[in-house]
């Protein structure tokens, strides 16, 4: 049986709750630590889609790949523009 992916796409609301010695690191945090308090308040499954994996077929594409498919579309624009 060949084997699958599944990719699912999950849109949350959260809320954090953390205790700084003072408002200005509280300011400059980007983030939060250890000792913060998450609580999920909702969450919505946006979509699922599930990908057949073949032994020929790479999940993941290469860099060729990648660089492949940016200088098709930078020529598509070219064309638009011109």
């Amino acid at each position: 049986m060949s084997k699958v992916i599944k990719e699912t796409f999950i849109e949350a609301s959260v809320k954090v709750d953390e205790i700084f010695d003072n408002a200005e690191k509280a300011h400059l945090s980007n983030g939060f630590g250890e000792d913060a308090k998450v609580n999920v308040l909702d969450f919505k499954i946006d979509k699922s889609r599930i990908k057949l994996i073949n032994k020929e077929q790479n999940v993941r594409p290469s860099l060729s790949e990648k660089d492949q498919g940016a200088k098709g579309s930078a020529a598509g624009r070219k064309q638009k523009d011109e």
